[in-house]
């Protein structure tokens, strides 16, 4: 069987997931067959460009187009209510990371799935990063020891923030935005949730251009056995950076240590029509030519939204949700960053070391 699918969002990222899906449509792997946005613009452009059916209101989508599954690519602060819509009608989530950018609505959507048995799905794509699954599988086996201390900076451009998302990006940061991928990455690869966070934030160069949310937010997570990473987020690169995204982790342990710089994969390119030079992530997102689909994306940020799929048809030929267990990052797994990531806003908001509570 073939799983009925529908997109929520059809913005920047979203129309990202939407050729993605419209790939495997090609495929013959799903039925996708509807989109919602607000924009009417966007539905046409999307009716136009895939034939999908398009909705202002997905609700209506919902009740009409009879879904296995949607994809839920709203801004991080308008997930909620899109989910609890969904989990209602007995629809399999695909839900943006962060899961949501409040534990209360976090846990509501969570208990929501559970109370209606369908899969929430939060696509946390770094953990489908093939440098991190060596990352982890290193640390796993014993070759860096110890984790004592380490560093990440998760970077965008200032086009981010101030273009692609001037309108809400208030209601964000580049912690919530960005920032929260290595929020998950560390919980992930370590297997620990740390438990204390000191954070600070600056506000100056966005504040200026008239968007109210921080330029940059700096957390320091400590564990139970004293280690600490430390995570600068911010998205006030300059727009002539090589690429959309800057980012690295470095982990140091008793026995080793291990660099995974996830920006500069090799691939560089450079163009007269433009006013800077393109650092390319052929591991993340990249135009490949598919003998049955055509031009297609590919990369560990694909394949992340593909696996939801991919499950979902598993769901609908026989196997219990709960045979899925440790397969897909759940609704519980990303509520432990977005835990994270509210207790470093607490901090840089009051000054102080935050006590992490989950």
């Amino acid at each position: 069987m073939k799983a009925r699918v529908g997109v929520v969002g059809g913005g920047t990222y979203g129309s990202v997931l939407i050729n993605a899906y419209y790939g495997a449509h090609k495929r013959g792997e799903v039925d996708f067959v509807a989109v919602a946005d607000l924009n009417p613009e966007i539905l046409k452009k999307m009716e136009t460009a895939y034939g999908l059916k398009g909705y202002t209101d997905y609700r209506e989508m919902f009740d009409k187009e009879h879904l296995d599954a949607v994809a839920v690519m709203t801004p991080d602060f308008l997930h909620e209510e899109v989910v609890l819509e969904a989990a209602k009608r007995k629809i399999h989530i695909l839900v943006q990371k962060p899961l949501s950018t409040d534990r209360g609505e976090g846990e509501r959507m969570i208990q929501a799935a559970k109370d209606n048995h369908v899969m929430l799905y939060v696509d946390l794509h770094k953990r489908l990063d093939p440098a991190h699954i060596q990352l982890k599988n290193a640390i796993k086996s014993g070759k860096l020891g110890e984790i004592e201390y380490g560093y990440v900076c998760m970077e965008d451009k200032i086009l981010v923030p101030t273009e692609w998302f001037k309108t809400w990006a208030k209601n964000s940061s580049p912690a919530w935005f960005i920032g929260i991928h290595f929020y998950d990455l560390i919980y992930w690869l370590l297997e620990e949730k740390p438990v204390r966070v000191y954070a600070s934030g600056l506000k100056k160069k966005l504040v200026s251009m008239g968007i109210d949310s921080y330029d940059s937010l700096q957390s320091k997570f400590e564990f139970a056995n004293g280690a600490s990473i430390t995570v600068d987020a911010s998205w006030i690169l300059p727009n002539s950076f090589s690429s959309i995204v800057n980012q690295q982790i470095r982990l140091v342990g008793t026995e080793g240590f291990q660099e995974v710089d996830s920006q500069d994969r090799g691939v560089v390119a450079a163009y007269n029509s433009d006013t800077y030079s393109h650092v390319v992530n052929p591991y993340g997102n990249i135009m490949v030519d598919d003998p049955v689909a055509g031009p297609v994306p590919t990369g560990y940020c694909i394949d992340s939204m593909l696996v939801f799929l991919k499950l979902v048809n598993r769901m609908l030929e026989g196997t219990k949700l709960e045979e899925l267990s440790g397969l897909y990052p759940t609704g519980e797994d990303a509520l432990v960053s977005t835990i994270m990531c509210q207790s470093a806003h607490e901090s840089a908001r009051t000054g102080k070391v935050v006590e992490i509570q989950y």
